[in-house]
């Protein structure tokens, strides 16, 4: 398959698929006369959703809301289906 339509169905973007192709994570080859990427793989590609939670508060004083916002944020993600990265 074109590296175009295998970045979509890993659900990232080309220039990402494009850098693990030049990095050799893909295995594939690459068409002469018009430069195209093809990646070869059998396997059906799937993406899981991951979410990186970010909270901040404005002041010192609001700081005990920090957890409560961030444990609010991770709640949601959860919910979603996604699974949680980092929690900065």
């Amino acid at each position: 398959m074109k590296l175009s339509e295998y970045a979509k169905k890993a659900g990232v973007s080309y220039k990402t698929a494009h850098r693990w192709w030049k990095a050799g994570q893909l295995k594939g080859y690459q068409i002469q006369a018009t430069g195209t990427i093809i990646v070869d793989t059998d396997e059906p590609v799937e993406s899981e959703p991951v979410a990186l939670i970010y909270a901040r508060v404005s002041s010192a004083e609001a700081k005990p809301n920090l957890e409560r916002q961030a444990t609010r944020l991770s709640d949601y993600a959860t919910a979603r289906g996604y699974r949680i990265y980092k929690v900065v």
